[in-house]
């Protein structure tokens, strides 16, 4: 017998899912979050839950790990002091920047540029110039960077990051310049623009280079306690960690490469999302995974997640492939208080797991979202099974204390208030994903996860017009299940900006071919080969004076792209265009080939789905209590409360309701009915025609 197991790590939860591959059985286990050292978490979790379960050690062959270590470390600003080598000419490079202004700024007088991750001081310039093809314009200083790497290893700084100009099109310098400094500071950590990403924009690329280089020595020593916890309690399986892009890759391969890991835990919650959406029916989602802390938010056409090259996390703008999602501050931690004119306001500061909300009893004063909706009676004062006790009446006088006496209300209403103003929040969030990108939120199906992710799903579905909320099976732990149903991913690209009526067809299929080979060894680094592998080509593109790219397949033929596929790609942009913007310059404007790249696969067998068989089950036999529950509509009703491995298959029952399970809690809003499918999904609708 043999065990898949992924651990996702969140702000307040831990999670952790176990599925024998033999009869695809799953057992889950939350555990409480250890800030100060997150790998604690991670194997206490899995203690617990092997020896929950009676599972050996020796038993567990796989763990793939969702991980927030790179997010915080951007986040608080905790990254590796480290130092930059640049082209001669171009110290500056991180100083200068974009001049662009955050749309939040309309005055550049009112914005100051965010710190920079390498300060000046710590930038060097090395002689050595290529030119726009990657030929060599000027050979490169050896003796000046052997002297730079001596003076950053007197200076105590063991991380550099390298980035030259032109590099993407070449990387004959960088990778000298990484073995000169490692010949002279052999415990360096040393990062080069052309292994993190091969495109121009040298802003960006240096930029993303520098926070590579910056975690390094933190991830590297992350999943090296990782792999020492797991090999102390005798367990010896190949360890995953996930990647932004929706893939996993090799722990030990990751840790050169984390900041391909940022958005590590949400991603797996959408890739689950995507595969539940269409056992639903419903491959058009709009997913939100309501954690302790955060919201995140992402938008899946026909199973698909939208994807950026580029994104935002806190303050800096990186280039690596990442699913596009949208986070908001509201969470079950997220803390309630009053602004200036006594304006209520929820996050988005947060409790986290330490104090946490008041209701936990850990030393937190605020009132968050979760006293809220203990004091509504929408959450049991019993959570994960009896193992963590809420203090309703501690809830009921914070919120009392803080909030419903300044604004002369009681603390039902008060607790509405929070409830109501987070869901808003939310619902916002989600007009970022659809509504500003032309897409209409009701033409989608709602899917709520994260261990608070029901609680509010039907008040948002409701706000936004949405007529269907999908519940999947476990809820509380999605993401960790996210984790154990991907596959290892490449990703690579190359930097070759060609006009469609001057196309050289024959450099861009050996560029294909060249970033192909290295898709394919990187597959082969983790075990995968022939049948066992995917390659999809793709190719940024854009119309000629424009700065940005839309990225559209290409089609391989055979072992590599043809002039047919190429063709057949830059028709492609111009709808993918007028479906990103809304319009297109077919005939009337010319395309430009940017960037051309590979995204491969390796494939892992699929993890089969213990079927849900619930005999003769009725609501009535799930009904486990009926205690008071504050709704907007309804005011102070008896609220039946359902356990959901005892409800039945295909029954519906309406709201108001309770549905509860050891992970999760749901909330099913007066105006509501549920069922659940033969997969074990909710399925949620509105009972009139408009919702």
């Amino acid at each position: 017998m043999s065990w898949r197991i992924g651990v996702d790590t969140g702000g307040t939860f831990t999670d952790v899912v176990a599925v024998d591959e033999e009869t695809g059985q799953r057992h889950v286990r939350k555990t409480s979050s250890t800030p100060d050292d997150p790998s604690r978490a991670f194997s206490s979790g899995i203690r617990a839950l092997l020896a929950e379960i009676g599972v050996e050690a020796g038993e567990v062959t796989f763990i793939s790990h969702g991980t927030t270590v790179a997010t915080n470390a951007i986040l608080e600003s905790k990254y590796a002091r480290m130092g930059l080598l640049v082209t001669e000419g171009y110290r500056e490079m991180l100083e200068v920047g974009r001049q662009t202004v955050p749309g939040d700024f309309g005055d550049i007088t009112w914005w100051l540029k965010p710190a920079r991750v390498v300060p000046l001081e710590l930038v060097r310039e090395a002689g050595g110039r290529l030119t726009y093809t990657g030929d060599e314009h000027t050979p490169l200083d050896e003796e000046c960077i052997r002297e730079i790497a001596r003076e950053f290893r007197t200076m105590g700084i063991d991380a550099i990051a390298v980035s030259f100009i032109h590099s993407y099109r070449s990387p004959v310098h960088e990778q000298r310049a990484r073995a000169l400094i490692l010949e002279e500071h052999p415990e360096c950590f040393v990062s080069i623009s052309s292994d993190v990403i091969r495109e121009y924009r040298e802003y960006e690329r240096t930029l993303s280079t520098c926070l590579n280089t910056g975690l390094m020595p933190l991830v590297t020593g992350y999943i090296e306690g990782l792999e020492g916890r797991l090999a102390g309690d005798g367990i010896d399986a190949r360890l995953y960690v996930m990647k932004s892009s929706g893939g996993i890759i090799r722990a030990q391969e990751m840790a050169p490469q984390p900041i391909s890991a940022v958005l590590s835990g949400p991603a797996a919650g959408v890739v689950t999302a995507a595969y539940y959406g269409k056992a639903a029916g419903h491959p058009d989602l709009i997913t939100i995974d309501i954690g302790g802390t955060s919201t995140d938010i992402c938008l899946i056409d026909q199973g698909t997640p939208h994807m950026l090259t580029e994104g935002r996390i806190d303050v800096y703008d990186i280039k690596t492939p990442m699913i596009d999602m949208h986070t908001v501050g509201a969470g079950g931690g997220s803390i309630a208080w009053l602004a200036a004119g006594r304006s209520l306001r929820v996050g988005p500061q947060s409790a986290g797991a330490v104090p946490g909300p008041v209701c936990y009893s850990g030393g937190g004063t605020e009132p968050a979202l979760t006293d809220a909706h203990i004091v509504l009676g929408r959450v049991s004062p019993y959570l994960l099974g009896g193992e963590i006790t809420l203090d309703v009446e501690a809830a009921r006088q914070a919120i009392g204390e803080q909030i419903a006496r300044p604004l002369d209300m009681t603390v039902e209403e008060a607790a509405m208030g929070i409830l109501e103003l987070a869901t808003s929040n939310i619902a916002q969030g989600i007009n970022v994903v659809s509504v500003k990108r032309g897409r209409d939120p009701r033409d989608y199906a709602l899917m709520a996860f994260g261990g608070a992710g029901g609680l509010n799903a039907c008040l948002v579905a409701e706000s936004l017009g949405i007529k269907t909320v999908i519940v999947p099976p476990s809820p509380g732990v999605t993401s960790a299940e996210g984790l154990l149903s991907t596959d290892v991913r490449s990703d690579r690209v190359v930097t070759d900006v060609q006009r469609e009526d001057a196309l050289d067809v024959p450099r861009l299929t050996r560029e294909f071919s060249s970033v192909q080979e290295q898709v394919l060894g990187d597959l082969d680094r983790e075990g995968f080969t022939g049948d066992d592998t995917s390659v999809r080509a793709f190719a940024d593109m854009r119309y000629a004076g424009q700065a940005y790219e839309v990225r559209v397949p290409v089609e391989v033929n055979g072992h590599g792209i043809d002039e047919a596929g190429i063709r057949g790609a830059l028709k492609a942009f111009h709808r993918a265009h007028d479906d990103r913007y809304g319009y297109e310059y077919e005939g009337r404007q010319p395309v430009e080939i940017v960037n051309i790249g590979a995204t491969g696969f390796g494939l892992f067998p699929r993890l089969k789905t213990a079927s849900e068989i619930r005999e003769s089950a009725t609501w009535d036999q799930a009904r486990r209590e009926v205690r008071r529950g504050v709704f907007r509509d309804t005011g102070a009703v008896d609220l039946p409360i359902y356990e959901r491995s005892l409800a039945p298959i295909g029954e519906a029952v309406p709201g108001p309701a309770v549905i509860e399970q050891y992970d999760a809690t749901f909330v099913l809003e007066p105006g509501w009915t549920a069922t659940l499918d033969s997969v074990g999904q909710i399925i949620v609708t509105h009972d009139s025609q408009e919702a």
